[in-house]
């Protein structure tokens, strides 16, 4: 008998199993089957009873819905075990298990689903659906552990140092015969990333690896293993690495120095930071938090400050030199908050106007920017200095002191300090371009204070990082979105917007409107769309809707990836609108929100 139509039926059945079987009365594509299950059952009567019985589950309701699909499936389940065989010829030998073990969670098919699928294949989006699962916890899972291996070896090295530094190191010891498996000492990328997530979840046993790969390994696994020596008596061995011809086997060696606790380490670093010329080949060491060679490192600083001043612009290649090793210099300096560091910013702020004139056509602000973004991580002291002066600044310099004050200061001085930036730009009457400028940072800063801009992948009902962002945004001054909102400031406007404002939901909708009458609809109709839900919109589920609709004419159906995120945190009285449109979309379409409908009305 043929069973290709039982197989869909079987495949139906699991399907509003896991989804739960409240969403099985009325579903559509079970209801498709029965047409063919009837005819089938003019010549076999099983099949007839199969269509009797998903004809029960498609009538039923929420009350009999749960005993029909049971009926249902322990029917099929039936049928096809008798067509089937089970079981395989030969010896059965014991499986060996690696660590503790692990048990799988309980983890959400959809969520398994979507990690999976961003770990074996390509495309864009990938990150940020990675980045963002993170805040629903599926992992450690056995089942995502061989697609996390694999995905080390991926194209795309940023999902791999995800995978490599956040996603695998919380399986723990256990992986590491797993992950020796495929390491390769003389392999690329991938073996490189696999040494690195070794080190982190066994320092101790990949000692000995490490000193195999320094001895035949190749570049890239090599660059990795230098990298990792923090035993001071590795010292000799990384200073002959520091004088590498490969630039990266020198960042390697000089990491490696900054983060042992060496006086000889100290003393070799202090030894070329002394050096004339530019310090490039010694960046990485320059981080070193070593007291002498820290002393040493803010003494060289006064002095290429004092040199750049007295270079002239005329001789280019010496104010070059002067100009790099001063850049250089500043940006070690990044993250230190100690009193030294303090005192020298302290110091070199008055001087910003005379070093950017010496500066020239060759810096362009470039060592005035360093030092103000070094005063706002160093202390109370230069951030409330960097502050003070925010009249001064250009754009780029306005954004820094903009970002000190969210550090240091109340939601009511941020806005009382900085609304005037958002007002100038719509008003001025002159130097029009540089107001706008000067609003634009602001604006930016706010939006990267309360979310990424990847926040349309967010799970509106689970996800931690949309937790984050509802409490960065109590943070700011309510004022904000008063502003955003009567001059038109639409980026401000999505990442604040909050229930119950009536000019938001305004501004919103006429957005949501003069998008879709455009010809081309870009990806940031999805922050409008986050926006409108999360301030819950009252016409929410309407605009939603015909969002879907518009899209799916387009043949835009990638935005549903998207779109589905937003159906769970809607009013369950959208369900009835929710369900016909998905009989009126194509079924490749409607894959997209049947589970978000799912988890719309089996939400409590």
């Amino acid at each position: 008998m043929s069973i290709a139509v039982l197989a869909q039926v079987y495949d139906e059945v699991r399907r509003l199993s896991i989804a739960g079987s409240s969403v099985a009365p009325g579903d559509f594509r079970l209801k498709k089957l029965i047409t063919p299950l009837e005819k089938s059952g003019e010549k076999a009567p099983v099949f007839k009873k199969v269509a009797e019985s998903v004809s029960k589950v498609v009538e039923s309701n929420e009350a009999t819905s749960a005993e029909a699909l049971l009926d249902l499936s322990t029917l099929v389940n039936a049928i096809l075990y008798t067509q089937g065989e089970v079981g395989t010829e030969g010896e059965l030998e014991p499986v060996e298990q690696i660590g503790a073990g692990l048990l799988p969670k309980r983890t959400p098919a959809s969520l398994m689903k979507s990690v999976a699928t961003a770990l074996t294949t390509s495309g864009s989006g990938r990150l940020e659906l990675l980045q963002e699962s993170l805040s629903q916890d599926p992992f450690p899972d056995p089942r995502l552990l061989g697609p996390a291996i694999d995905a080390l070896d991926g194209s795309y090295h940023e999902v791999g140092d995800l995978v490599e530094r956040t996603i695998l190191p919380q399986y723990g010891k256990a992986i590491v015969p797993i992950v020796l498996e495929k390491f390769d000492r003389k392999g690329g990328a991938g073996d490189a990333r696999r040494l690195s997530l070794l080190h982190q979840v066994d320092p101790d046993g990949t000692e000995s690896i490490i000193h195999e790969v320094l001895e035949d390994g190749s570049s890239e696994v090599k660059i990795v293993a230098i990298s990792k020596l923090r035993d001071p008596k590795n010292v000799p061995f990384l200073i002959e690495q520091s004088k590498a011809k490969a630039a990266k086997v020198r960042d390697a060696a000089f990491s490696a120095l900054a983060g042992i606790e060496s006086s000889d380490a100290a003393k070799y670093l202090i030894e070329r930071i002394r050096e004339k010329g530019h310090l490039r080949a010694v960046r990485e060491g320059l981080k070193s938090r070593h007291p002498d060679a820290v002393t040493v490192l803010l003494d060289e600083t006064r002095k290429a400050w004092q040199t750049l001043l007295d270079t002239k612009e005329a001789d280019k290649k010496a104010h070059e030199a002067a100009h790099t090793r001063l850049v250089t210099l500043l940006e070690a300096l990044e993250k230190r908050t100690d009193k030294e560091t303090e005192k020298l910013l302290l110091e070199l702020f008055p001087q910003r106007a005379a070093i950017t004139k010496a500066e020239g056509k060759n810096g362009t602000k470039t060592c005035s920017d360093h030092v103000l973004a070094r005063m706002s991580e160093c202390s109370n002291k230069t951030r409330e200095l960097l502050i003070a002066e925010h009249a001064t600044y250009e754009d780029y310099e306005l954004a820094i002191a903009a970002e000190a004050t969210l550090k240091q200061g109340t939601p009511a001085q941020f806005y009382e300090v900085f609304h005037i930036y958002l007002v100038n730009a719509k008003t001025a009457k002159s130097k029009k371009r540089e107001a706008q400028s000067k609003a634009e940072a602001i604006s930016q800063v706010i939006c990267n204070q309360v979310q990424s801009i990847y926040h349309y992948w967010y799970n509106l009902n689970n996800s931690e990082r949309e937790q984050e962002a509802i409490r960065n945004r109590e943070k700011m001054d309510p004022r904000w979105l008063d502003l955003a909102t009567k001059h038109g400031y639409m980026e401000i406007v999505y990442v604040l917007a909050r229930p119950g404002h009536k000019e938001c939901h305004k501004a919103l909708e006429s957005e949501l409107k003069s998008r879709l009458k455009k010809k081309t609809v870009a990806y940031h109709l999805m922050d409008v769309m986050l926006a409108i839900v999360r301030s819950e919109h009252p016409d929410s589920a309407d605009l939603i809707i015909e969002t879907i609709r518009d899209t799916s004419k387009r043949g835009t159906a990638y935005f549903g990836y998207a779109l589905a995120r937003f159906i769970p945190a809607l009013d369950k009285s959208a369900l009835p609108k929710l369900e016909a449109l998905l009989g009126e979309l194509p079924e490749n379409e409607a894959d997209h929100y049947v589970e978000a409908v799912a988890e719309l009305k089996n939400r409590r």
